[in-house]
């Protein structure tokens, strides 16, 4: 039976508790190696307390990631980790808090300027890449895995934030497959992605009519539809055909012209808003910034009001 390799991201959520030495926040450096190499010092000295990746995510994202199958081939599922790098399903790792999203606190480009966090998140990724730590026998990055497996399908399911931070080893990755239609990429809104253009499944926010659940879990919702569906390995090309063909049969998005906002401009409108009336709560106040044709992901929102409530709480 054809196997095909499956690469998901990792998630905040986890079932273990995580120790404070392992947690990004609490490592400090000068730079981003000198903080690297900190930081897999510290995982190392965790070995004690690892579990197995499958075990270890939590929330809605990993539960879709575990109900992964197919009845026509093989899934093996490998993860994007922040903390570890490139790893399988059945790894053992020690439980961790490490983000490539720029508004956690434990990012990996926490404390940079807005238009530093890409560049910083790719180094981060290709620098974790190098490192063996304890597996051994195991590519370390997803150009070593797409060239060990040439005659394998890849599905790669990821968020915008994750994909820009891996792109580079993916579009190193994709010259060593038989044929770059075996890659297929799954990213909610993505419309382009420096030349892997044809190996996006089409998909945004409509796509929800068709999977269900929340948008935030859409990408893992479809990559298991994807593979439930398949009675071959997927191809970029036909995966293409049929999800565009779907996507236009879903009713149009109602359509808000607001303004996107950075980081440090939401921070700032939470601080103003906070001064005048303490009381507020995050959801009240999203309300309140959407209300003035500002744009700013409920997500993202919620992190960046509690890191801003810490702050001015002392």
């Amino acid at each position: 039976m054809s196997i095909v390799n499956v690469v998901v991201t990792c998630t905040k959520e986890k079932r273990y508790s995580v120790a404070e030495e392992c947690q990004l926040r609490n490592v400090p450096g000068d730079s981003l190696r000198a903080r690297l190499k900190d930081w897999q010092s510290r995982l190392n000295r965790n070995w004690r307390d690892r579990v197995v990746v499958r075990e270890l995510y939590a929330g809605d994202h990993w539960a879709n990631v575990r109900s992964f199958g197919s009845s026509f081939f093989d899934i093996d599922i490998w993860v994007c980790s922040a903390g570890y790098g490139l790893i399988r399903f059945d790894d053992s790792i020690a439980p961790y808090d490490a983000t490539f999203s720029g508004n956690q606190p434990d990012s990996v480009s926490a404390g940079l300027a807005d238009d530093e966090r890409s560049a910083a998140a790719k180094q981060w990724w290709e620098t974790t890449s190098r490192w063996k730590a304890h597996f051994k026998d195991r590519p370390r990055s997803l150009a070593a895995l797409m060239a060990m497996h040439p005659n394998r399908s890849t599905l790669i399911v990821a968020s915008d934030t994750y994909l820009r931070a891996i792109v580079d080893d993916v579009r190193e990755g994709v010259a060593h497959l038989r044929d770059p239609d075996q890659l297929a990429i799954v990213c909610s809104g993505a419309k382009s992605l420096d030349g892997l253009d044809g190996n996006l499944v089409p998909c945004d926010a409509r796509m929800q009519a068709v999977t269900g659940g929340a948008r935030r879990s859409l990408n893992t919702r479809l990559a298991n539809k994807i593979l439930r569906e398949s009675r071959h390995p997927p191809r970029a090309s036909t995966l293409a055909v049929r999800y565009r063909k779907l996507l236009k049969q879903q009713p149009e998005l109602e359509k808000y012209d607001r303004k996107p906002l950075t980081d440090d401009q939401v921070r700032h409108f939470i601080r103003q808003k906070l001064r005048s009336d303490e009381s507020l709560r995050h959801t009240p106040l999203l309300r309140l910034l959407r209300d003035e044709n500002k744009a700013c992901e409920q997500k993202r929102f919620a992190s960046l009001f509690n890191e801003v409530t810490e702050e001015l709480n002392g």
